[in-house]
Protein backbone atom coordinates (compact mmCIF):
# COMPACT_ATOMS: atom_id res chain seq x y z
CA UNK A 1 0.00 0.00 0.00
CA UNK A 2 1.08 3.39 -0.94
CA UNK A 3 2.27 5.77 1.78
CA UNK A 4 -0.17 8.15 2.85
CA UNK A 5 1.24 11.97 2.92
CA UNK A 6 -0.82 14.66 4.69
CA UNK A 7 -1.24 18.29 4.78
CA UNK A 8 -2.88 20.91 6.33
CA UNK A 9 -5.16 23.58 4.35
CA UNK A 10 -6.00 27.06 6.49
CA UNK A 11 -9.48 28.81 6.23
CA UNK A 12 -10.72 31.69 8.59
CA UNK A 13 -11.50 30.12 11.34
CA UNK A 14 -10.97 26.26 10.29
CA UNK A 15 -8.14 23.97 9.40
CA UNK A 16 -8.69 20.53 7.13
CA UNK A 17 -6.06 17.67 7.72
CA UNK A 18 -6.35 15.86 4.36
CA UNK A 19 -4.87 12.67 4.11
CA UNK A 20 -4.00 12.18 0.02
CA UNK A 21 -5.50 9.52 -0.98
CA UNK A 22 -6.75 7.58 2.46
CA UNK A 23 -9.50 10.29 1.42
CA UNK A 24 -10.16 11.74 5.19
CA UNK A 25 -10.89 14.63 5.74
CA UNK A 26 -10.60 16.49 9.33
CA UNK A 27 -11.96 19.70 10.10
CA UNK A 28 -11.05 21.30 13.26
CA UNK A 29 -10.29 25.02 14.79
CA UNK A 30 -7.31 26.64 13.47
CA UNK A 31 -4.51 25.46 15.28
CA UNK A 32 -5.88 23.15 16.94
CA UNK A 33 -5.49 20.35 14.66
CA UNK A 34 -5.14 17.68 17.11
CA UNK A 35 -8.86 18.88 18.13
CA UNK A 36 -8.44 18.57 21.87
CA UNK A 37 -10.70 20.71 23.82
CA UNK A 38 -13.76 19.13 22.34
CA UNK A 39 -15.62 15.97 20.97
CA UNK A 40 -13.92 13.84 18.21
CA UNK A 41 -16.91 13.34 15.71
CA UNK A 42 -16.29 10.69 12.77
CA UNK A 43 -18.79 10.33 9.77
CA UNK A 44 -18.11 7.37 7.68
CA UNK A 45 -19.59 6.40 4.27
CA UNK A 46 -18.83 4.08 1.48
CA UNK A 47 -17.17 1.26 3.51
CA UNK A 48 -19.24 -1.32 1.38
CA UNK A 49 -18.12 0.58 -2.15
CA UNK A 50 -21.87 -0.50 -3.67
CA UNK A 51 -23.20 1.50 -0.95
CA UNK A 52 -23.45 5.24 -2.13
CA UNK A 53 -25.41 6.74 -0.01
CA UNK A 54 -22.92 7.30 2.72
CA UNK A 55 -20.76 8.65 0.07
CA UNK A 56 -23.18 11.00 -1.08
CA UNK A 57 -23.87 12.66 2.14
CA UNK A 58 -19.93 12.59 2.82
CA UNK A 59 -19.47 15.03 -0.32
CA UNK A 60 -22.45 17.58 0.52
CA UNK A 61 -20.67 17.83 4.21
CA UNK A 62 -17.33 17.91 2.65
CA UNK A 63 -18.18 21.18 -0.02
CA UNK A 64 -20.22 22.75 3.14
CA UNK A 65 -17.55 22.61 5.48
CA UNK A 66 -14.93 23.63 2.89
CA UNK A 67 -17.74 26.42 2.19
CA UNK A 68 -17.89 25.30 -1.67
CA UNK A 69 -21.69 25.13 -1.57
CA UNK A 70 -24.49 25.89 0.78
CA UNK A 71 -26.70 23.38 2.81
CA UNK A 72 -29.87 23.39 1.28
CA UNK A 73 -31.43 21.44 4.19
CA UNK A 74 -29.96 24.47 6.59
CA UNK A 75 -31.12 27.44 4.91
CA UNK A 76 -28.57 27.73 2.68
CA UNK A 77 -25.83 28.24 5.72
CA UNK A 78 -22.47 26.90 6.32
CA UNK A 79 -21.62 24.47 9.11
CA UNK A 80 -18.56 25.79 11.31
CA UNK A 81 -16.62 23.33 13.62
CA UNK A 82 -16.43 25.58 16.88
CA UNK A 83 -14.98 22.97 18.95
CA UNK A 84 -13.41 19.09 18.77
CA UNK A 85 -13.31 17.86 15.19
CA UNK A 86 -15.36 16.51 12.50
CA UNK A 87 -13.63 14.10 10.28
CA UNK A 88 -15.42 12.78 7.20
CA UNK A 89 -13.79 9.26 6.23
CA UNK A 90 -14.79 7.75 2.20
CA UNK A 91 -14.17 4.27 4.15
CA UNK A 92 -13.05 2.00 1.18
CA UNK A 93 -12.29 3.93 -1.90
CA UNK A 94 -10.95 1.33 -3.61
CA UNK A 95 -14.08 -0.80 -3.43
CA UNK A 96 -16.17 2.67 -4.60
CA UNK A 97 -14.27 3.40 -7.90
CA UNK A 98 -15.38 -0.26 -8.72
CA UNK A 99 -19.07 0.10 -7.36
CA UNK A 100 -18.53 -3.75 -5.42
CA UNK A 101 -18.83 -4.39 -2.05
CA UNK A 102 -14.78 -5.30 -1.53
CA UNK A 103 -12.18 -4.65 -3.72
CA UNK A 104 -12.19 -8.04 -4.22
CA UNK A 105 -14.96 -11.07 -4.11
CA UNK A 106 -15.85 -11.31 -0.74
CA UNK A 107 -13.62 -9.03 0.98
CA UNK A 108 -15.46 -6.62 3.61
CA UNK A 109 -13.59 -4.10 5.19
CA UNK A 110 -16.60 -3.97 8.03
CA UNK A 111 -15.19 -7.55 9.52
CA UNK A 112 -11.67 -6.03 9.61
CA UNK A 113 -11.60 -4.10 13.32
CA UNK A 114 -11.00 -6.52 16.09
CA UNK A 115 -10.88 -5.27 19.27
CA UNK A 116 -6.92 -5.43 19.26
CA UNK A 117 -6.19 -4.01 15.75
CA UNK A 118 -4.07 -1.18 17.40
CA UNK A 119 -1.56 -3.87 18.27
CA UNK A 120 -1.74 -6.41 15.22
CA UNK A 121 1.95 -5.32 13.19
CA UNK A 122 1.02 -3.83 10.05
CA UNK A 123 3.08 -7.00 8.72
CA UNK A 124 0.81 -9.40 9.27
CA UNK A 125 -1.65 -8.10 6.97
CA UNK A 126 0.20 -8.30 3.96
CA UNK A 127 -0.97 -6.93 0.75
CA UNK A 128 -4.72 -7.16 2.12
CA UNK A 129 -6.65 -4.19 1.08
CA UNK A 130 -8.93 -4.37 3.31
CA UNK A 131 -7.50 -5.58 6.11
CA UNK A 132 -4.33 -2.70 5.08
CA UNK A 133 -7.16 -0.29 5.13
CA UNK A 134 -8.71 -1.15 8.46
CA UNK A 135 -4.98 -1.04 10.21
CA UNK A 136 -4.85 2.63 8.64
CA UNK A 137 -8.36 3.85 10.23
CA UNK A 138 -7.89 2.32 13.50
CA UNK A 139 -5.99 4.92 15.11
CA UNK A 140 -8.35 7.62 13.99
CA UNK A 141 -11.67 5.72 14.77
CA UNK A 142 -10.41 4.25 18.34
CA UNK A 143 -10.11 8.74 19.48
CA UNK A 144 -13.34 8.97 18.00
CA UNK A 145 -15.70 10.05 20.72
CA UNK A 146 -18.56 9.09 18.01
CA UNK A 147 -19.10 7.53 14.95
CA UNK A 148 -21.57 7.28 12.40
CA UNK A 149 -21.11 4.74 10.09
CA UNK A 150 -23.71 5.00 7.26
CA UNK A 151 -24.62 1.96 5.35
CA UNK A 152 -27.55 0.81 2.90
CA UNK A 153 -28.71 -2.65 1.94
CA UNK A 154 -28.48 -5.00 -0.87
CA UNK A 155 -32.31 -6.33 -0.38
CA UNK A 156 -35.39 -4.52 0.41
CA UNK A 157 -35.67 -2.75 3.56
CA UNK A 158 -37.22 -0.14 5.74
CA UNK A 159 -34.24 2.39 7.51
CA UNK A 160 -32.49 1.04 10.95
CA UNK A 161 -30.37 1.78 13.04
CA UNK A 162 -27.96 -0.69 14.79
CA UNK A 163 -26.44 -0.78 17.94
CA UNK A 164 -23.79 -3.27 18.96
CA UNK A 165 -22.69 -4.81 22.60
CA UNK A 166 -25.02 -3.43 24.91
CA UNK A 167 -27.31 -5.39 26.72
CA UNK A 168 -28.89 -2.23 27.78
CA UNK A 169 -28.46 1.45 25.36
CA UNK A 170 -26.96 4.38 27.20
CA UNK A 171 -29.31 7.13 27.49
CA UNK A 172 -26.98 9.46 24.80
CA UNK A 173 -26.52 7.34 22.43
CA UNK A 174 -30.23 6.18 22.25
CA UNK A 175 -30.77 9.70 21.70
CA UNK A 176 -27.84 10.33 19.05
CA UNK A 177 -29.06 7.52 17.34
CA UNK A 178 -32.85 8.57 17.79
CA UNK A 179 -32.08 11.51 15.23
CA UNK A 180 -31.52 9.27 12.30
CA UNK A 181 -34.35 8.96 9.85
CA UNK A 182 -35.42 5.01 11.64
CA UNK A 183 -38.09 3.74 13.33
CA UNK A 184 -36.52 0.20 13.84
CA UNK A 185 -33.58 0.01 16.36
CA UNK A 186 -31.68 -3.60 15.50
CA UNK A 187 -29.48 -4.61 18.79
CA UNK A 188 -26.43 -6.93 18.79
CA UNK A 189 -25.40 -7.06 22.32
CA UNK A 190 -23.72 -10.33 21.84
CA UNK A 191 -21.14 -8.91 18.53
CA UNK A 192 -23.18 -11.67 16.37
CA UNK A 193 -22.63 -10.18 13.11
CA UNK A 194 -19.23 -10.18 14.05
CA UNK A 195 -19.73 -14.13 14.73
CA UNK A 196 -19.37 -13.61 18.22
CA UNK A 197 -16.35 -11.32 18.14
CA UNK A 198 -15.92 -7.06 17.71
CA UNK A 199 -15.22 -7.12 13.83
CA UNK A 200 -17.05 -3.43 12.83
CA UNK A 201 -16.22 -0.26 12.65
CA UNK A 202 -18.89 0.93 15.33
CA UNK A 203 -18.01 -2.04 17.38
CA UNK A 204 -14.45 -1.30 17.58
CA UNK A 205 -15.22 2.15 18.42
CA UNK A 206 -17.89 1.17 21.14
CA UNK A 207 -14.84 -0.93 23.18
CA UNK A 208 -12.05 1.95 22.52
CA UNK A 209 -14.35 3.81 24.64
CA UNK A 210 -16.86 6.12 22.31
CA UNK A 211 -19.69 5.68 21.11
CA UNK A 212 -20.62 3.65 17.68
CA UNK A 213 -24.01 4.11 15.64
CA UNK A 214 -24.21 2.42 12.22
CA UNK A 215 -27.13 3.48 10.04
CA UNK A 216 -29.19 1.01 7.58
CA UNK A 217 -30.59 3.54 4.76
CA UNK A 218 -32.44 0.92 3.11
CA UNK A 219 -31.55 -0.23 -0.17
CA UNK A 220 -28.70 0.58 -1.56
CA UNK A 221 -30.26 1.78 -5.06
CA UNK A 222 -32.24 4.74 -3.69
CA UNK A 223 -30.48 7.41 -3.88
CA UNK A 224 -33.45 9.65 -3.73
CA UNK A 225 -32.57 13.63 -3.11
CA UNK A 226 -34.81 13.41 -0.11
CA UNK A 227 -33.17 10.37 1.16
CA UNK A 228 -30.10 11.70 1.19
CA UNK A 229 -31.17 15.81 2.54
CA UNK A 230 -32.84 13.40 5.28
CA UNK A 231 -30.18 11.76 6.27
CA UNK A 232 -28.02 14.66 6.11
CA UNK A 233 -30.00 16.60 8.28
CA UNK A 234 -29.74 14.03 10.92
CA UNK A 235 -25.93 14.04 11.11
CA UNK A 236 -26.03 18.06 11.17
CA UNK A 237 -28.48 17.77 14.12
CA UNK A 238 -26.31 15.10 16.09
CA UNK A 239 -23.32 17.54 15.55
CA UNK A 240 -25.03 20.65 16.61
CA UNK A 241 -27.43 19.33 19.32
CA UNK A 242 -25.87 16.54 20.89
CA UNK A 243 -22.13 16.69 20.52
CA UNK A 244 -21.69 20.62 20.12
CA UNK A 245 -19.29 20.84 17.65
CA UNK A 246 -20.80 22.95 14.85
CA UNK A 247 -22.57 26.18 14.95
CA UNK A 248 -24.02 27.31 11.05
CA UNK A 249 -22.56 30.99 9.44
CA UNK A 250 -23.55 32.86 6.19
CA UNK A 251 -21.72 33.48 3.11
CA UNK A 252 -19.98 36.20 5.17
CA UNK A 253 -19.14 34.19 7.82
CA UNK A 254 -21.61 35.44 10.32
CA UNK A 255 -23.21 33.21 12.80
CA UNK A 256 -26.61 32.46 13.10
CA UNK A 257 -28.73 30.96 15.58
CA UNK A 258 -29.94 27.53 15.51
CA UNK A 259 -33.33 28.59 15.51
CA UNK A 260 -32.72 29.52 11.29
CA UNK A 261 -31.68 26.40 10.83
CA UNK A 262 -34.57 23.30 10.44
CA UNK A 263 -34.18 21.01 12.80
CA UNK A 264 -36.63 17.79 14.70
CA UNK A 265 -36.53 16.72 17.91
CA UNK A 266 -35.05 13.60 18.47
CA UNK A 267 -37.46 10.88 17.99
CA UNK A 268 -38.71 8.55 21.15
CA UNK A 269 -36.94 5.64 21.63
CA UNK A 270 -39.63 4.26 23.21
CA UNK A 271 -41.86 4.45 19.72
CA UNK A 272 -38.82 2.45 17.70
CA UNK A 273 -39.75 -1.24 17.07
CA UNK A 274 -37.14 -3.05 18.76
CA UNK A 275 -35.19 -6.38 17.51
CA UNK A 276 -32.47 -8.27 18.78
CA UNK A 277 -30.83 -10.79 16.96
CA UNK A 278 -30.39 -14.50 18.41
CA UNK A 279 -28.56 -16.43 15.79
CA UNK A 280 -26.29 -16.22 12.31
CA UNK A 281 -27.34 -19.19 9.85
CA UNK A 282 -24.22 -19.50 7.17
CA UNK A 283 -24.11 -21.78 4.40
CA UNK A 284 -22.44 -25.75 4.61
CA UNK A 285 -20.93 -27.76 1.77
CA UNK A 286 -24.76 -28.97 1.75
CA UNK A 287 -25.95 -26.33 0.42
CA UNK A 288 -28.95 -24.04 1.08
CA UNK A 289 -31.92 -22.68 -0.47
CA UNK A 290 -34.35 -20.30 0.89
CA UNK A 291 -38.54 -21.55 1.37
CA UNK A 292 -40.70 -20.19 -1.31
CA UNK A 293 -41.18 -16.17 -0.42
CA UNK A 294 -38.66 -16.13 1.95
CA UNK A 295 -35.18 -14.64 1.87
CA UNK A 296 -36.36 -11.12 -0.28
CA UNK A 297 -36.26 -8.52 2.21
CA UNK A 298 -35.08 -7.29 5.59
CA UNK A 299 -37.33 -7.64 8.72
CA UNK A 300 -39.63 -10.52 7.17
CA UNK A 301 -41.31 -12.45 9.62
CA UNK A 302 -41.26 -16.43 9.96
CA UNK A 303 -43.40 -18.00 12.50
CA UNK A 304 -42.23 -20.30 14.63
CA UNK A 305 -41.97 -23.59 13.27
CA UNK A 306 -42.30 -22.30 9.78
CA UNK A 307 -39.03 -23.22 7.31
CA UNK A 308 -36.90 -20.50 6.94
CA UNK A 309 -35.32 -22.30 4.43
CA UNK A 310 -33.47 -26.16 3.52
CA UNK A 311 -29.88 -27.45 4.38
CA UNK A 312 -29.98 -29.63 1.47
CA UNK A 313 -33.16 -31.98 2.11
CA UNK A 314 -33.93 -31.04 5.86
CA UNK A 315 -35.88 -27.96 6.65
CA UNK A 316 -34.42 -24.98 9.26
CA UNK A 317 -36.75 -24.17 11.41
CA UNK A 318 -36.60 -22.54 14.80
CA UNK A 319 -39.25 -22.59 17.67
CA UNK A 320 -39.65 -18.95 17.88
CA UNK A 321 -40.99 -15.84 15.52
CA UNK A 322 -38.14 -14.54 13.87
CA UNK A 323 -37.13 -11.73 11.28
CA UNK A 324 -34.77 -11.88 9.00
CA UNK A 325 -31.91 -9.40 8.73
CA UNK A 326 -29.04 -9.15 5.81
CA UNK A 327 -29.90 -11.64 3.69
CA UNK A 328 -26.86 -12.33 1.29
CA UNK A 329 -27.34 -12.13 -2.63
CA UNK A 330 -26.06 -15.32 -3.78
CA UNK A 331 -23.18 -13.41 -5.09
CA UNK A 332 -22.03 -12.86 -1.69
CA UNK A 333 -22.17 -16.78 -1.02
CA UNK A 334 -19.18 -18.71 0.44
CA UNK A 335 -18.88 -21.77 2.44
CA UNK A 336 -18.48 -21.16 6.15
CA UNK A 337 -19.58 -17.72 5.48
CA UNK A 338 -23.20 -15.79 6.82
CA UNK A 339 -26.24 -16.24 4.62
CA UNK A 340 -27.67 -14.20 7.06
CA UNK A 341 -29.16 -13.36 10.88
CA UNK A 342 -32.38 -14.08 12.44
CA UNK A 343 -33.57 -11.53 14.87
CA UNK A 344 -36.61 -11.86 17.41
CA UNK A 345 -38.84 -8.15 18.89
CA UNK A 346 -37.67 -7.71 22.10
CA UNK A 347 -40.08 -4.74 24.32
CA UNK A 348 -38.23 -1.27 24.27
CA UNK A 349 -38.41 -1.45 28.08
CA UNK A 350 -36.19 -3.99 27.85
CA UNK A 351 -33.55 -2.51 25.63
CA UNK A 352 -33.61 0.92 27.02
CA UNK A 353 -33.35 0.33 31.12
Amino acid sequence: MSKIFSCLISLVGCSIRSRGSAKVYRFSLAGNAVAKGGPNVTVVGGVHGNERIGVEVLDTLRLALLRAAPLSVANNLFPLVTRGSVTLVYGNPRAQRIGKRGSNPHADLNRCFPRDLLEIPQSNFGSDYEHCRAKELAPLFASSDLLVDLHSTNKPSPPFVRLSGYDAVPSQLLEISGRLPAKILLLDPKHLIGDGQVALTDEFVGVHGGMGVCYESGLASDLSQSKIDSITTSVLQILQHDMDVIEFVNADRQRRSSGNVRVENAGDASERDVYEITQVFKLTGRGFRWADGVGEENFQRIQAGQPIGFVGSDPFVVNYDSHIVFPKIPALWNIDSPLGWLTRRVPAKIAFD
